[in-house]
């Protein structure tokens, strides 16, 4: 009986999970010594992010997750079974609106993310009719997007090809940051502040420090140490 429940406890489970990689002998990719300079070293559990615009109209947001952790990526269903496929290494974060700073009402679930994952450069879990297939070689990816009330999750992946600039907010310069732009999300919650976000400015070691949004207005992180 035990091991029944215990079954189905994987089998719901759609995505990645936490389990020992010793468990079933998969793939196993993990964070390399280069990765080291990507991640990210600002953002500490609970820590409150305060963003301000041109016009001083201020954005509080609190970060929800802060962890470095093994994931196994598995799909499937308590109807069909889950299938595993490897391992991987995650830092990730989520934040939300500080709900004590704000008026309007958040659901519990609108967050705002951030994944920094170790990932196979050729995978194919067979979906589409062709071979399984999990190459040896890996590489570093970041995914920043929205999860809004909906459940519908909008992201995008940050291209490391594209240029590093500078940006200066109060005085003080950040010199890895690269410019995201993030796809209109049809489904975000109305009462979504980021629901109109147009451009991120991803700083490599600090995180999200400043965004632009469909109306013009240039938010930017005033407390990033």
């Amino acid at each position: 009986m035990k091991k029944i429940i215990s079954l189905l406890i994987i089998s719901i489970c759609f995505g990645c999970i936490q389990k020992d990689p010793n468990d079933y002998g998969l793939p196993y990719f993990k964070f390399q010594n280069e990765d080291n300079a990507k991640l990210i070293t600002s953002l500490e559990p609970n820590k409150i992010l305060i963003y301000k615009d041109q016009n001083n109209n201020e954005m509080i947001f609190k970060v929800l997750k802060s962890q470095i952790s093994k994931q196994l990526y598995s799909r499937g269903n308590w109807v069909y079974g889950s299938t595993e496929y490897f391992y991987y290494d995650e830092q990730r974060f989520e934040m939300t609106p500080d709900l004590s700073e704000v008026e309007i009402p958040f659901n519990q679930d609108d967050r705002f993310y951030i994944s920094l994952k170790r990932w196979p450069i050729q995978f194919n879990d067979g979906s589409d009719g062709n071979p399984r297939i999990i190459g040896k070689e890996s590489q570093f990816i970041t995914n920043i997007g929205l999860v809004p009330f909906s459940g519908i999750y909008q992201n995008t992946e940050l291209d490391y090809n594209r240029p590093i600039q500078n940006l200066t907010i109060n005085g003080f310069t950040y010199t890895k940051v690269r410019v995201i732009e993030i796809p209109v999300n049809p489904y975000a919650s109305p009462n979504w502040e980021l629901s109109d976000m147009h451009y991120i400015y991803f700083d490599q070691n600090n995180g999200v420090i400043g965004f632009d949004d469909y109306e013009g207005n240039q938010w930017r992180l005033q407390n990033s140490n």
